[in-house]
């Protein structure tokens, strides 16, 4: 596997951290929604499966 020989260094890693964090303003945005838990959940009518 090509995987294997992947080494992962400090530079990278410290790369990878900058560019997952969210800009000031994604954050800003996120804080302002509501968070999952806190959402009312939408009741789906499904009609049931029918069993054979």
């Amino acid at each position: 596997m090509a995987l294997q020989a992947l080494q992962i260094t400090a530079i990278t890693a410290m790369r990878a951290r900058d560019v997952s964090r969210p800009s000031a303003e994604q954050q800003e945005a996120a804080d302002r929604r509501p968070l999952r838990d806190e959402t009312p959940r939408r009741d789906l009518k499904r009609p049931p499966h029918p069993q054979k």
